[in-house]
């Protein structure tokens, strides 16, 4: 039998080592790399603004828990803001109710 050779050098124990050492080293910098600007403000005060039709919307939360909401309408923009409610699927009654004939235990 003839054996074959190994093609593919085997990377030294060294390398290996210095290779993971320097990825451990280097995580948690990535980490740390992170400018927090996915505008999640979690105990802290937190400010929006958007606009909604033709009224500017502003809202704002505190650290205690406040919300407050302030709406800026244009003045072409007569009639305000109307919040249409939602509509709701309205479930008919059952056709048939069907009730049990009572039990009754005689001595």
């Amino acid at each position: 039998m003839r054996t074959i050779p190994n093609s593919r050098a085997r990377p030294s124990s060294a390398l290996l080592t210095l290779s993971t050492a320097a990825l451990l080293t280097l995580a948690p910098l990535a980490a740390q790399a992170d400018s927090d600007k996915h505008r999640h403000r979690h105990g802290r005060e937190y400010k929006e603004q958007y606009w909604d039709g033709a009224c500017k919307v502003e809202r704002k939360w505190k650290r205690n828990g406040d919300y407050q909401e302030k709406r800026k309408c244009r003045d072409d923009y007569r009639h305000g803001y109307v919040q249409v409610p939602q509509p709701v699927a309205v479930m008919p009654a059952p056709a048939i109710v069907i009730n049990p004939p009572p039990i009754i235990i005689r001595p």
